[in-house]
Parts: C-alpha cells; sequence; structure tokens
C-alpha cells in the first residue's frame, strides 16, 4: 500500500498525517501477526518526539540575536554613541545611536540578522546642555531653571542679571538666541 502526500507549507499537518498513517498501518500489521494494535495516541506520541527534535539548517537560524549581539553589530557598522535599545513589537530592534558624521540616527535592526533594515535621522549634533547654559551666560542669562532640547534647538527658562524670568529658544548648533519671551512672575 502506497500513500502520496500533497507538497504541504504546513508541517504540523504533515506529521499529523504521517503519524495517523503511521499508526493505522502499525495496527493493520500488528492485527495481522495476532499482536494488539498500536495505541490511539500514536499520533500524539509522533507529535511529541517530533517537538522535542533540536533546531538544525535553516531552524537554527532563525534564533534571534540578544540585545548585546544588537549592539555590538551596530557598533560593527560604524554607529556609536548608543543611548537606546528597544525590542518591537514587528520582530525588529530600534536604537538611538550616533552616525559616523555624528549625527543622532534612529535605525531599525533586523532581531535574527543584525542588519539595518530602516534609519531615520534624528537632530543634528550640536552644543551639549552644558556649552549651552556657558553661552547663555555671556549673553546675560546666570541663572537657567530648565533645558531641554527639541529637534535643532534647546528650550530655555532662564533668569537675566535683573532677575527677570524668560523662555528663550537657543540653536543647538551655535548657542545663539533665536527667541526671547519674558514670563510673569
Amino acid at each position: 500500500m502506497s500513500f502520496k502526500f500533497p507538497r504541504s507549507t504546513n508541517n504540523l499537518f504533515s506529521v499529523f498525517a504521517i503519524a495517523a498513517l503511521t499508526a493505522g498501518v502499525a495496527g493493520a500489521a500488528a492485527a495481522s501477526n495476532g499482536q494488539s494494535p498500536a495505541p490511539a495516541n500514536a499520533a500524539a506520541l509522533v507529535m511529541a518526539q517530533a517537538d522535542q527534535t533540536p533546531a538544525t539548517g535553516a531552524a537554527a537560524q532563525e534564533t534571534e540575536l540578544s540585545m548585546e549581539e544588537v549592539i555590538a553589530k551596530v557598533k560593527e557598522q560604524g554607529y556609536s554613541d548608543i543611548s537606546e535599545i528597544e525590542r518591537e513589537e514587528d520582530g525588529r530592534f530600534c536604537v538611538d545611536a550616533r552616525d559616523a558624521e555624528g549625527n543622532k540616527v534612529e535605525i531599525y535592526v533586523d532581531a535574527k540578522t543584525g542588519e539595518i533594515v530602516e534609519k531615520d535621522k534624528g537632530e543634528k549634533a550640536g552644543l551639549p546642555k552644558d556649552e549651552i547654559i556657558a553661552k547663555l551666560m555671556e549673553q546675560g542669562y546666570p541663572e537657567v531653571s530648565k533645558i531641554e532640547r527639541e529637534g535643532d534647538q534647546y528650550w530655555v527658562m532662564a533668569t537675566d542679571a535683573d532677575g527677570k524670568k524668560f523662555e528663550l529658544h537657543v540653536s543647538a548648533a551655535t548657542g545663539e538666541i533665536s527667541r526671547k519671551e519674558q514670563q510673569d512672575r
């Protein structure tokens, strides 16, 4: 007796079909020899054995990289100053880093290969907060109470030498004030 199975991309179906047929053929052979037939759960036994088979070949390549491995792959590709890495729902890693030109970028990395699959330019490199504060002091603002980076500028709450409070928009590249608005006390 011979059986032909249609090619199926569903391996689970194939294993069940083979297990069921094997159990049926084994049961028929046992009965013809005067033995008890194969147990009814032979298909389940074959399935359990299939689940315990170690992954080899292509299945082993499906293993995902750890965060440490992703960081190493990103650094190998010329990125530095990795400030954040997060696992995305779509199976990729999102990494905040700096590219070779010093620009802040957000890159998406394939979790299995470590290859960069998407890159979003972030904010351009600019002066760090401490240099912005020093430049503001030179411009007559000795006290800074809040400073936040927004794109290519800083949003700053500062007090001038006369004690007046201001909201300032400061260029991240140059430290020059582009907008100044006095705040009510």
